[in-house]
């Protein structure tokens, strides 16, 4: 057989095979690049899923003689295709829908946010943190974390408590405020057993036990195991006097002490003795008040053991043994080592005489005075 038979029989054998032999060149060829990595990759899971539909596409692509192939979608030259997965300019099948049939460029979408946020002045995502807030610049771990940030800059509230229909941001905060109404206190102090609806509230009442006082003023050193006493004590060095009352305008450090003045204005009187039923402005007079009836006696002097009912009573009684009278008088120097005493004096100088007879109008300057004086009338 002459030498132009030969050309021409092999060259009719390449022609017959073509289709087959270019088909199985790309098998062999996507093979050998899954050969050259030993762990899996997001590239080859997502190629395995996608099927037959995939594989007629890549070998639709290495079709036709190597000078009619065109660029393979996303404009990658055909040099690329025989680089190694993970190469700069080879496509990487993203986790995330959105791109075109799951493919995206090398640049991932995170970092492309991160350039572009950092184009237009914004701090842009930290380090762990891929998912950002739109409004503001705090990122993080979650998309779910974002959802629910996203709240404080709407507004919004969607767990709603069933009992009063109160809203609240967070699922945990709203079964936090239930406790209240079901009072359930799950959470225990193991030295005396007291019981709360929060946990935050056993970590503040375990400081009783521990004696820890984390939070230390500034200006004298003086420590705190509750942060909102520090601030109340902090008001003694600023001067700051932030509870005003509507009715006079005088100005209290503790919004407590201006609910109890306000109740002096409109003669509120909340809490009723259960024994006689007198009733009083504050609920520390109804205490000491019961103590009336108990007979308790929960303050002991040291010196003598002597007990009261009140621990002002306690003050004065020791004052006694250390002879100390703090109240004293400016008109005469006389000092006294109760407030009431130094009260009755100064009525000597004043002239007043504020308890009055109701049978016959005369006044007196003492009431021990005023109950002598009814004995005359028969009304003791």
């Amino acid at each position: 057989m002459d030498r132009a038979t030969l050309m021409d029989t092999h060259t009719a054998a390449l022609a017959q095979a073509a289709g087959g032999s270019q088909a199985s060149g790309c098998a062999a060829s996507v093979a050998e690049r899954g050969a050259q990595s030993t762990e899996p990759t997001p590239e080859r899971g997502a190629l395995e899923e996608e099927g037959a539909g995939r594989g007629e596409r890549a070998l639709g692509r290495c079709q036709g003689p190597p000078w009619a192939r065109g660029p393979p979608d996303g404009g990658v030259s055909e040099e690329a295709g025989d680089r190694p997965a993970g190469s700069p300019g080879v496509p990487v099948v993203s986790e995330r829908p959105g791109g075109q049939d799951g493919l995206e460029s090398s640049g991932s979408r995170p970092d492309a946010t991160l350039h572009a946020r950092s184009a237009a002045g914004g701090r842009g995502p930290r380090k762990g943190r891929p998912s950002q807030c739109g409004t503001c610049d705090r990122s993080f771990r979650c998309y779910s974390d974002v959802a629910t940030h996203r709240g404080i800059h709407s507004g919004a509230k969607p767990y709603a408590c069933g009992d009063c229909g109160k809203a609240f941001l967070r699922s945990s905060h709203a079964l936090r405020h239930q406790r209240a109404h079901h009072g359930a206190k799950p959470y225990a102090c193991g030295e005396c057993g007291r019981a709360f609806s929060q946990s935050s509230n056993l970590v503040r009442h375990r400081r009783m036990h521990t004696g820890e006082k984390p939070y230390g003023c500034a200006e004298c050193g003086k420590a705190f195991g509750q942060r909102s006493d520090a601030a109340k004590h902090r008001r003694t060095h600023t001067g700051e006097r932030p509870y005003a009352c509507g009715e006079c305008g005088r100005a209290f450090l503790h919004s407590s002490n201006a609910a109890r003045h306000q109740r002096a204005h409109h003669g509120q009187k909340p809490y009723a003795c259960g024994e006689c039923g007198q009733a009083f402005s504050q609920s520390s007079n109804l205490l000491q008040h019961r103590r009336v009836h108990t007979g308790e006696k929960p303050f002991a002097c040291p010196e003598c053991g002597r007990a009261f009912s009140r621990s002002s009573f306690l003050s004065e009684h020791r004052r006694i043994h250390s002879g100390e009278k703090p109240y004293a008088c400016g008109e005469c120097g006389r000092a006294f080592r109760a407030l009431s005493g130094f009260f009755r004096h100064r009525r000597v100088h004043t002239g007043e005489k504020p308890f009055r007879c109701t049978e016959c109008g005369r006044t007196f300057r003492l009431s021990s005075h005023l109950i002598q004086h009814q004995r005359i009338h028969g009304t003791d």
